[in-house]
């Protein structure tokens, strides 16, 4: 049997249909994976927030350090405060700001230093 060029064109395109066919359906089928889900808890929900408070209280930490450091060197100039620098400090010194309390030493300090240096001229 012999096959005409109009038949042997039908039967390519009729493959070719059926290919297109076959290629469109078998994608079709094709589901890809959904991602990975992940279980979040919190605003981080990771290290970031452990690390964040280690890092805080270690300069707390470090900071009180410090302070108490001021106050054993200068402990014979803070005997001679008055009492309203004495409320001050105490104020200061009992709150979270040990900058502040840092600081005021500093100042005292610094206008103490100052006095003497004016009385021996």
């Amino acid at each position: 049997m012999t096959l005409t060029r109009n038949q042997l064109t039908l039967l390519g395109v009729l493959a070719l249909a059926l290919l297109i066919i076959g290629v469109v359906l078998g994608r079709g089928c094709w589901h890809p994976s959904p991602p990975p889900s992940t279980v979040v808890t919190g605003i981080d929900a990771g290290p970031g927030e452990e690390v964040i408070a280690g890092t805080l209280d270690g300069a707390v930490r470090a900071g009180q350090v410090h302070i108490t450091q001021i106050e054993a060197k200068f402990d014979s100039d803070l005997r001679a405060f008055d009492d309203t620098q004495r409320a001050e400090y105490d104020r200061l010194r009992g709150g979270d700001d040990l900058d502040a309390a840092a600081r005021m030493l500093s100042d005292w300090n610094h206008h103490r230093r100052a006095l003497k240096e004016d009385a021996g001229t």
